[in-house]
């Protein structure tokens, strides 16, 4: 015997040794980055630390697997305490505390007080009338034929089939799990409230109930743990499938593998749940009638509700509950009245919940769009036959279950997988999984509950199914960048082997993450408004319009449209350069509105600078110097809200100068100040650049996280030490440090040599025009045409830093000459080039000029004066350049110098062939 007992000794040491080992993988709380980093039973949570899965427990730092009652396998207490209060290891096998024998439950074996529910006590118990109603030896189908359709039958013994026990119909696991929570009531004489716990079902996780100590029902736990090791463990909604057991009259549930496999039924697909699969319902059976109870249930108790919901039984209060129901036939949930017991899952404690649940029926994620009403879903033809359509946002999906329609709109995954992350703004938070685009990777967050947006799995392994092909939207200074007929955005640039040319009046772009193909600022103000496809209420939106040059409203319907399309009266004004400074912002104007022109003799307002700016007076445009304001006196402004213009308000940035940093504030929609940004990028962009003059930006490093700084002896305001080419140091008094201010040599490219381009203090690029057309560019600039590759053959604001406004034409053009020796030749802005009294011809333009106050033709010199003023005769010249020095020996090579005539002095000038070559 003693040896009996040595080796029975030895099997248990070596059994708990076993235990031990099973259950060290990865200390809690150790750092992480993706789960495999924690081992087995632990997963790298939204903290970036290992943490203990559900079907684990935390014991001194390690996670050691929870164990059922009954089952063997334990080690210590915590083990089967975290899966029912009370219950301990003995022998290595789980017991329910006072050494009852466990209840076997079709879900399991339980822990009872026997006499009561497993959880709640009586307070659970089926009943009509206030009585309690009894069912039949254990057999769950006669809880079913009173109408408690997700009731276990439950008995006082651990035995329903001896004795005639008496027995009673509680709540599922299922039905238990998906129950408001409920504090119950203290008694007259009082009592103490208890820190109890309840599983929200729209969120799925456990939540703290301060329970009164009497009532309630039975989403009643005293742990954290009772209540993670009962719910979540079994589906999501609703009661898994199940087949009959070979012995006992429990079921228990059909477990499967991968797939379908294993449940061959339609209205339920294997789930995995922890380290199990099981058959769960569909999101389709339980939006159905059915609610996710069989039709051979319903059967047994009268047959399946008239309605397409089930208001259950009275349960003797009197009172009723407001709840919402997915109604197939009309594709939306629609709130009923419950009378508190019974019933099935198609049962919903708020519409938003049953839409989000619902939606899965139809889209693979996210909602279907909604038509005007806000109620309904918008409708379409899944075969493309029909009038109805979906924005280029959404595909027309085929509806399951419906009988109304044929389809409904529901989100791309372009379009979903580029949502930012949103927490929503409920209170009750839980772990989900958001598709971050700038990554390309699924990142867990914290979800509170309700709203949001459809870019939201409930697992890592969804969000990658679904997200895994998508691109991320390049950020266009305005408007969308183009995608192909699959909604994948076109890449242009970089070193992808999938790159492309970007089609006309588009240009590739690159926010600092991806290459894309947006619309050029030309295009953008050409275009008439486009109210765009339905999505949603419609909204006020702003456009450019090019034929009265002015920024008008309109109804935007939400989805598609075109570029031109602003959320504010400012911006509209600042892109499409409508009476706009040129870094933006309005010019300053006196009490009667009109704008104030300064001179040496009448200066501006300490806030505002003096500069060249082209106006529309209705009729022509004009170049006056007027007062704009200066970025710093822009960016010191306090927020201003605004007032209220729509019926929504908008989410815009401003720069605090306290902090120096740009912060988000809710807009009214009109009026405010100028420190109002539509993103936080083109907040920073402006308000960094506060030191540099118009036309020129701060220099950053080489990520573009930080500003490149330098010296500034002597208190000027600017040196060039520390700078990199192109670039000048400057004081700035809002941030407190030099900067470097100015423009890159590769964007210099794109001007002449000894011009450098407008650059938008915006969106830090270069200014592009539209040729032959007035007040297309800043005064001082003129449009210039680049073919350099970074260009991409697209016209600039350019101009020379030594310029200066002759009064005539823009620095570096020259006015053209007139017929029989005018000295001016006089155009009309609306006339066509070719029109040969108006017109100016080809690459010459028609300008204001402020000294004749009438339009004039200007071009280039080199085109200008060098045509037409080599002698005909005898031979047929063409003009080369001017003669440096005017002597033989300034000509280039086969030219020869000659006198015109005229104030132009001496011409290089050559013989040109037959075919047009020199």
């Amino acid at each position: 015997m003693g040896v009996l007992k040595l080796l029975a000794v030895v099997v248990v040491v070596a059994a708990a040794a076993v235990a031990v080992v099973d259950a060290q993988h990865g200390t809690v709380g150790r750092p992480c980055e993706v789960s495999t980093d924690c081992g087995t039973g632990n997963y790298c949570a939204g903290n970036k630390r290992c943490a203990c899965l559900t079907t684990y427990v935390e014991i001194d730092s390690y996670c050691w697997r929870k164990i059922n009652p009954g089952e063997s396998g334990c080690t210590q207490n915590r083990q089967c305490e975290a899966v029912w209060p009370g219950a301990y290891c003995r022998s290595g096998e789980c017991r329910c505390a006072n050494n009852q024998p466990p209840f076997r439950t079709r879900d399991g074996l339980v822990c009872l007080n026997y006499g009561f529910c497993p959880l709640n006590g009586n307070n659970p118990k089926f009943r009509i009338e206030n009585q309690v109603q009894q069912c039949y030896g254990g057999a769950d189908a006669t809880c079913e034929a009173i109408g408690a359709l997700a009731y276990d039958c439950i008995c006082d013994s651990d035995d329903c089939t001896v004795n005639n026990p008496i027995s009673f119909c509680c709540p599922s696991r299922a039905f238990a799990c998906i129950q408001p929570p409920n504090e119950g009531y203290t008694p007259p004489g009082g009592g103490t409230t208890l820190n109890h716990w309840y599983h929200d079902p729209i969120t799925g996780e456990c939540r703290e109930l301060k329970y009164q100590g009497y009532g309630g029902n039975a989403n009643n736990f005293q742990t954290k743990d009772h209540c993670e090791s009962y719910c979540k463990q079994t589906c999501n909604r609703g009661l898994p499938l199940y087949r009959d057991r070979t012995t006992g009259v429990k079921q228990e549930p059909v477990y499967c593998q991968g797939n379908d496999n294993g449940c061959n039924n339609p209205n339920y697909q294997c789930t995995t749940m922890g380290t199990l699969q099981q058959c769960c319902p569909t999101y389709l059976f339980i939006c159905s009638r059915n609610g996710g109870i069989p039709t051979e249930v319903y059967n047994t108790a009268g047959g399946l509700p008239t309605e397409f919901f089930d208001v259950g039984i009275p349960d003797g209060t009197g009172n009723t509950s407001p709840r919402f129901y997915y109604d197939s036939r009309e594709g939306r949930c629609i709130q009923f009245s419950y009378l508190g017991q019974g019933g099935n899952f198609n049962n919903f404690l708020s519409q938003d919940h049953c839409e989000k649940f619902c939606s899965r029926i139809l889209c693979s994620a996210g909602e279907p769009l909604k038509d005007s009403s806000g109620e309904r879903n918008m409708e379409c033809s899944p075969t493309g036959s029909g009038a109805n359509s979906c924005p280029s946002t959404h595909s027309c999906e085929s509806t399951s279950g419906s009988t109304t329609f044929g389809g409904v709109c529901c989100p791309r995954p372009q379009y979903v997988c580029k949502l930012p992350r949103e927490q929503g703004n409920c209170g009750t938070y839980s772990n989900r999984w958001w598709f971050n685009a700038k990554t390309g990777n699924c990142e867990e967050f914290i979800y509170s509950g309700c709203q949001g947006n459809a870019n939201n799995f409930e697992t890592y392994k969804e969000c990658q199914d679904y997200c895994r092909d998508a691109r991320s939207e390049p950020q266009c200074i305005q408007g969308t960048a183009l995608t192909d007929s699959n909604g994948n955005f076109i890449i242009c640039g970089g070193s992808s082997a999938a790159s492309t040319t970007c089609p006309a009046n588009h240009y590739c772009y690159y926010d600092g993450t991806t290459y894309g193909c947006c619309p050029t600022q030309a295009y953008t103000c050409s275009l008439s408004y486009k109210s765009g496809a339905s999505c949603g209420p419609a909204v006020t939106r702003w456009y450019y319009d090019s034929t009265t040059r002015t920024c008008q409203t309109y109804s935007f319907n939400g989805c598609d449209g075109n570029s031109n399309n602003f959320a504010t009266q400012q911006d509209c004004k600042d892109y499409c350069r409508v009476e706009s400074c040129p870094d933006g912002g309005e010019v300053w104007k006196e009490q009667n509105g009109a704008a104030r022109a300064c001179t040496t003799n009448r200066q501006c307002p300490s806030t505002h600078y003096c500069t060249p700016v082209t106006t529309w007076t209705g009729t022509v445009y004009q170049t006056k110097s007027l007062c704009c304001p200066s970025k710093n006196f822009v960016c010191s402004q306090p927020r201003d809200v605004g007032v209220r213009c729509s019926s929504t308000r908008i989410t815009r940035w401003y720069f605090n100068a306290d902090s120096k940093t740009c912060q988000t504030f809710e807009y009214n929609g009109c009026e405010g100040n100028r420190n109002n940004f539509a993103s936080q990028k083109s907040c920073q962009n402006y308000c960094l650049s506060e030191a540099c003059p118009p036309g020129t930006v701060v220099a950053k490093d080489g990520d573009g996280s930080r500003l490149v700084q330098c010296s500034n002896p002597g208190g000027n305001g600017r040196v060039s030490g520390g700078c990199p080419d192109g670039y000048t140091c400057y004081s700035s008094p809002l941030l407190d440090q030099n900067v470097c201010c100015g423009a890159s040599t590769e964007l210099q490219s794109l001007c002449p040599a000894s011009s450098t381009p407008f650059i938008s203090a915006l969106s830090l690029q270069p200014m592009q025009c539209t040729p032959n057309v007035d007040g297309a560019c800043p005064g001082n600039f003129f449009c210039w045409f680049s073919t350099t590759t970074t260009s991409v053959n697209a016209f600039y604001c350019c101009r020379s830093p030594d310029s200066v406004d002759t009064g005539y034409c823009p620095p570096q053009l020259v006015p053209v000459p007139g017929e029989n020796g005018a000295q001016y030749k006089y155009c009309s802005p609306s006339a066509p080039l070719n029109d040969a009294i108006q017109g100016c011809g080809a690459n010459r333009h028609c300008q204001f000029s402020t000294n004749l106050e009438r339009y004039i033709c200007c071009g280039l010199e080199s085109d200008v004066r060098l045509p037409n003023v080599c002698p005909p005769q005898p031979a047929n010249l063409v003009p080369v350049e001017y003669a440096r020095a005017g002597t033989p020996q300034s000509c280039p090579d086969n030219s020869a110098c000659l006198y015109t005539g005229n104030d132009n002095g001496f011409i290089c000038c050559r013989v040109q062939l037959g075919n047009g070559k020199s």
